[in-house]
């Protein structure tokens, strides 16, 4: 496991193992036959030359070395780079995977320009390597061509001595020659797939050292117990996680569980308790000390048969893509009459057969279409089918409601008769009546006895339990009454306490150099709202020094820092001038107040964001107007050649000189030939004039004309190292930067949709970042590689025809007829391929869905021995793959033999022809070789851009896609210049008659004609059973979705009026499940507001509960959080998610669950945090699981089925009895277990 710890830091890990096999495919695909192929051209063509004239061919051989290194030395390098543009491309990868994935935390802090600017940042260093690599091409392909042509010249002068001397006459020489000729284009047609066999080889280097790390730990050998009584013991036990070494987790921990006792492992944050379950199931092995079962240490037991003895039932619990039968069988050989009585057992019978498809109900991606009471079920299902010995249990009813949490407690219970138990307990009212309580501090065991025995003690566990009863009872500032308070009334209360104004956070300010005003760049007015309604006046002089950020400071250049981290590759921000800030403070506050300026909330400051939260957009939005403007655009046929085209207008320049070496490379093709023609027939004059024997004279014209010619011929063979450089280069360059372009415009396109886009199966996030990693490549294929082998190839057949009808007008006809019928044949191979190649892709996609599952849920995955599970499943998907691609190929072999056959016989036509024209006499032979010379070659030109077309055909859906990303219009337009962004917000919230379903799920309903208001600075509490669309609520108030009918209103005015990002900016979100950043745990909190000073930052911190743990790691706030946050605890993670809206200060909180999954010690101070965030004047809204937070809020509203079935307090809903007193009691009451047998 810790290799997906540590591995997991440089990326995602299925992503780049997909990139890697697309490579070797690609390198093993048509590559090696094409290799092999033009490899028996090159050998072929030697022997034939050998045979006609030796001295030829050993000249050519002695040449040929030159040739091969200026292709290998180019190689070298290309390989080098090639390697580089890869570990390039994976940092922008990190970027791009982490926004995408955490999109709606993205939205909520409205940071997707920062996103944006970041991954624009770091594709630059890919662009880089790209133009370096387009240089190398360059040089390297113009030498070998250069110098190959310089050799052509060396033996046509060589021959000239051979005819003179009787050693060969002209036929011998010439097919000697063409043999040579066509040996000599079979090894450079060879060389070209060099640079893929590259790329596979570094992508297999890369596969191969992943295969060896990860199996290397794999032991399959040891022993089987012949039965098994379930006895556990950690004896002596030292840990710590290796991409932490620094940080022991344990040290010298013993703990022994009587078989068939349940043992509750409870403790402080950070005490260590989680890690007892990783190493009970050998995900890890102890620094030092040993794990028994059964007295045997784990070590010595075969891996397989231990975790098949070991049931698990995680917080999160983890779905295969799947249905819901094969997650309960899950790698497990069952009838389906075993899992259907495992489901009843697990009480999670009743749900499925209520689905339309029951079992059999695939349940998507990490189970999405689940809740998370379901999801527990089935994992507590997969558990009872497993039957395990011994059974270990994670908080498994952290973020439950109170229905939900009493039905999966039932199940649960059930599961543990009979079984040796340990559970990770957060909440100790749950873990009352277990067998044992075992309480931990440091990583060491520090108490242990029953419930009544620790109590007794009065040590640690009875101060967590004073804690945990403490956190049940929240103080809070006595209520306002606010049915009576009219918003006049409210606006005059607040100015009386304007006293807080400059003492509160300080405004946004973002970096000068991302400001843009109606699509002009003007640094200086950058901190200023261009968009403000035209009664809010510019502030006099005296003020536009905010933060201490003076107005010239905005001119300066951005020094831009780079480092691993994914929201600060930003310009250097302004620090801000604290000392002004605290001079100001104790003029105007009072010192005596106990409440943190950052949680001070007044509707004429705190709430006046809009100068300061309007976010321009960014450099990285630059999207061609006509691009934007393409709205008409018919999905799904590919783009045009002009629309490619347009993508490319700032780079004309390069296209112009790369398209200059083109022609003159191009043109080099038949006016090679017609030299060479000229040299021939003059070795056939030599002949004819030794007949007549004026031998002497026609000897020296012989000389002069050879020695002219080849030198002509070594002169192109110079130009041409320009040429091939001028067109590689700069169309390299091109290509580089509109791949560059390409990748940013989809990356800016992704993050302006809206969040039901990203619900969507084909957009996960997996898709979306393999996208932007691939098929902005393709746009480059499609065009700029194009263009220069377009370019090319017709200045080939341009010169040829005008050659051919100047020497003869009958041949260079019957040439002219023969190029539809070599296009046709070009065009059947063309329609082969792309009949064949639709679904391929899309079944490689497939297939990379259940590896992306399996080590998202890796955990899972081992612990229930799946993996030959998913193995079977991935060969499955693989098996497909590879029959459809066998009659791919055969088609594709057929049809490339068919078009190799039109070639040939096109050849033969002409040579037939021209045999006949000059047996008739209606030309001589010196003319009809030279034209037939000149024809062969054009041919070749002509063919040669059909050897694009597999790749342009297979990707072809991949363009369409990267277009239909960048062409669709949000339905929720996140930059409406033209909205709302009043400078006051009093924050009374309404929903009026809403209907709501989500966009994936239409047919089912989740609010029904849903009414509710929260009046400006009031808390409400919304509670229900699991499924009543309290979370729903939340993400229709940010606007995450539109409701299907009614209306949202913010201050009396509906939210579709207002600016989008503005809207967000007022609004603070504290998720049910805290999104972490790959990244420092400083950069993790100032994610909400990144001019925010050190200062704040420690207070934000501080009032989360957070600084403490912080301060303590080794790193302090520079601690990075490993893949996904996977380092932090989940009560860590909640700390640092609410000092980030600590930090943010919005004049509304949406608080979702936010404490449930909280160890019971910092569960109190996490409480008093939140309580003294929603004490700060800040309308809330509460989603509800636990009653310590419901007793002293102004209003609680109970859901049932997305209606309002029960409002009004705490007190006023226990008097009615209703569903309120159902969904609250277990919590008022004793511990859940009494009714557990043993």
């Amino acid at each position: 496991m810790s290799f997906f710890d540590t591995y997991g830091n440089n990326g995602d890990i299925v992503s780049q193992v997909l990139s890697d096999v697309l490579l070797i495919q690609s390198a093993l695909s048509e590559k090696v036959g094409n290799y092999i192929h033009n490899m028996a051209t090159f050998f072929g063509g030697l022997i034939i030359g050998f045979v006609n004239c030796w001295q030829i061919a050993l000249l050519t051989l002695a040449t040929g070395p030159f040739i091969v290194a200026a292709g290998g030395i180019s190689n070298i390098f290309l390989h080098r780079l090639a390697e580089n543009i890869q570990d390039a491309y994976a940092e922008a990868a990190s970027i791009a995977e982490q926004a995408v994935s955490y999109v709606r935390t993205l939205y909520a802090f409205t940071n997707e320009t920062l996103a944006k600017y970041s991954y624009a940042t770091s594709l630059q260093a890919t662009l880089r390597y790209g133009i370096l690599i387009s240089l190398v091409q360059g040089l390297g392909l113009g030498f070998t061509y250069g110098l190959a042509i310089c050799s052509c010249a060396l033996q046509l002068w060589v021959g000239r001595f051979l005819v003179t001397n009787h050693k060969a006459h002209g036929g011998e020489i010439i097919a000697a020659l063409f043999a040579v000729i066509l040996s000599g284009l079979g090894l450079n047609q060879a060389a070209t797939n060099f640079y893929s066999f590259d790329q596979g080889r570094i992508a297999a280097f890369r596969l191969f050292e992943m295969i060896s790390r990860s199996s290397s730990g794999l032991n399959q050998e040891g022993n089987i117990l012949a039965s098994i009584q379930g006895n556990i013991e950690f004896r002596n036990v030292y840990f710590s996680y290796l991409s932490r070494p620094e940080i022991p987790i344990l040290s010298g921990f013993y703990l022994t569980v009587p078989a068939k006792k349940a043992v509750a492992l409870v403790g402080r944050n950070g005490s260590g308790k989680s890690s007892i379950i990783p190493l009970m199931e050998r995900f890890y092995d102890p620094t030092l000390g040993e794990v028994l079962l059964d007295g045997e240490n784990i070590k010595n037991l075969k891996l397989e048969w231990l975790r098949s003895q070991i049931g698990l039932v995680t917080q999160e619990p983890a779905l295969l893509s799947l249905s819901i039968k094969d997650n309960i069988a899950y790698g497990r050989d069952a009838t389906f009459d075993q899992i259907e009585e495992a489901a009843k057992i697990a009480r999670a019978h009743t749900f499925i057969s209520s689905l339309e498809r029951g079992y059999e109900t695939q349940v998507g991606r990490a189970g999405l279409a689940l809740t998370e009471e379901q999801k527990i079920k089935l994992s507590i299902a997969r558990a009872v089918l497993l039957n395990p010995t011994v059974l270990l249990l994670d908080e498994v009813t952290g973020g439950l409601d109170f229905e939900a949490e009493r039905t999966v407690q039932e199940a649960l219970d059930l599961l543990m008769l009979g079984r040796s138990t340990i559970i990770i307990a957060r909440q100790l009212c749950l873990i009352r009546n277990v067998d044992y309580i075992a309480v931990m501090e440091d990583g060491q065991l520090v108490e242990m006895g029953t419930h009544d025995e620790l109590l007794a003690l009065d040590g640690l566990y009875a101060e967590l339990l004073r804690c945990e009863e403490a956190a049940k009872l929240p103080r809070r500032m006595p209520v306002r009454n606010y049915k009576e308070t009219s918003t006049f009334q409210i606006e005059k209360d607040s100015s009386s306490v304007h006293s807080f104004q400059e003492s509160s956070s300080p405004k946004f300010v973002k970096s000068p150099s991302l400001q843009r005003v109606h699509g002009i760049f003007r640094p200086q007015d950058g901190a200023f709202n261009s968009q403000e309604s035209p009664k809010a006046h510019s502030p006099p002089p005296e003020k536009m020094l905010e933060n201490g950020l003076s107005v010239d400071a905005g001119d300066k250049e951005p020094s831009i820092r780079r480092q691993d981290s994914f929201e600060r590759r930003l310009p250097e921000l302004p620090k801000l001038d604290v000392q002004s800030a605290q001079q100001q403070k104790s003029n105007d506050s009072d010192p005596e107040s106990p409440v943190s300026p950052l949680l001070t909330s007044d509707p004429k400051n705190e709430r006046s964001h809009s100068q300061t939260f309007s976010r321009p957009l960014s450099y990285s939005d630059d999207i061609p107007m006509e691009v934007k403007e393409a709205k008409d655009v018919h999905h799904g046929e590919a783009p045009s050649f002009w629309r490619l085209a347009q993508l490319s207008f700032a780079e004309w320049l390069y296209a112009v000189l790369g398209s200059i070496g083109a022609a003159i490379f191009g043109s080099f093709n038949p006016l090679l030939a017609y030299a060479i023609a000229l040299i021939v027939t003059a070795y056939y004059r030599r002949q004819e004039h030794h007949l007549q024997g004026e031998i002497d004279r026609w000897e020296h014209h012989l000389q002069d004309e050879v020695d002219r010619w080849c030198l002509i011929i070594a002169c192109m063979g110079i130009v041409t190292v320009v040429a091939n450089f001028l067109q590689h280069f700069y169309f390299g360059i091109m290509g580089e930067k509109m791949t560059e372009r390409v990748r940013r415009m989809m990356f800016s396109a992704m993050l302006r949709n809206e969040i039901g886009w990203f619900d969507n199966e084909e957009n996960s996030p997996d898709n979306l970042s393999m996208r932007l990693a691939n098929d902005a490549t393709f746009v480059r294929a499609a065009f700029s590689n194009r263009l220069s082998i377009f370019i090319q190839d017709s200045a080939a057949v341009i010169v040829a025809i005008l050659i051919g009808m100047l020497l003869h007008w009958r041949l260079a006809l019957v040439a002219f007829a023969t190029l539809p019928v070599l296009a046709v044949s070009a065009f059947a191979q063309k329609l082969w391929l792309a009949g064949f190649s639709k679904g391929i892709q899309e079944m490689h996609r497939k297939a990379s869905l259940v590896l992306e599952d399996a080590v998202r849920n890796i955990y899972t995955v081992v612990a229930f021995c799946a993996g030959n599970k998913v193995m079977d499943l991935y060969r499955l998907q693989l098996k497909k793959i590879l029959k459809q691609s066998f009659f791919h190929g055969m088609a594709i072999g057929f049809a490339f033999g068919f078009s190799q056959f039109l070639l040939f016989a096109c050849n033969a036509l002409l040579l037939w022809y021209t045999a006949r024209s000059v047996k008739r006499g209606y030309i001589d032979l010196p003319t009809a070789l030279k034209e037939y010379m000149v024809f062969s070659f054009a041919t070749f030109a002509l063919v040669e851009p059909f050897g694009l077309a597999p790749y342009i055909l297979k990707r072809r859906k991949s363009l369409t896609s990267v277009f239909e990303i960048i062409d669709r219009v949000p339905e929720i337009e996140p930059d409406e210049n033209s909205a709302l962004k009043p400078p006051n917000v009093y924050g009374s919230i309404e929903l009026k008659n809403v209907d709501f379903c989500y966009p994936t799920r239409p047919e089912m309903l989740v609010l029904s004609n849903f009414s509710l208001k929260v009046n400006g600075g009031q808390t409400v509490a919304v509670v229900g059973v699991s499924r009543s669309g309290k979370s729903t609520i939340i993400s229709l108030i940010e606007r995450f979705y539109d409701p299907v009918a009614g209306q949202i209103l913010l201050d009396g005015r509906d939210l579709k009026l207002y600016n989008l990002r503005w809207l967000r900016n007022h609004l603070g979100l504290v998720q049910q499940e805290p999104i972490i950043f790959s990244t420092t745990i400083r950069e993790n909190i100032i994610y909400a507001r990144h001019n925010a000073s050190e200062s704040e930052m420690k207070e934000a911190a501080r009032i989360a509960n957070a600084h403490h743990f912080i301060s303590s790691l080794p790193h302090g706030y520079d601690t990075h959080v490993g893949m996904r946050g996977v380092d932090l605890t989940p009560g860590q993670k909640q700390r640092i998610a609410i000092a980030r809206v600590v930090l943010k200060n919005a004049p509304i909180l949406l608080l979702d669950e936010a404490s449930s999954s909280i160890e019971s010690e910092s569960s109190r101070v996490v409480q008093e945090a939140l309580d003294t965030l929603i004490m700060g004047n800040k309308t809330t809204i509460l989603i509800a699981h636990r009653a310590a937070m419901m007793k002293h809020v102004d209003n609680i509203v109970v859901l049932n089925g997305g209606r309002i079935v029960e409002e009004g307090t705490h007190d006023s809903l226990l008097a009615k009895n209703g569903l309120y007193v159902r969904l609250t009691q277990p919590h008022f009451g004793k511990g859940l277990r009494q009714h557990r047998l043993v």
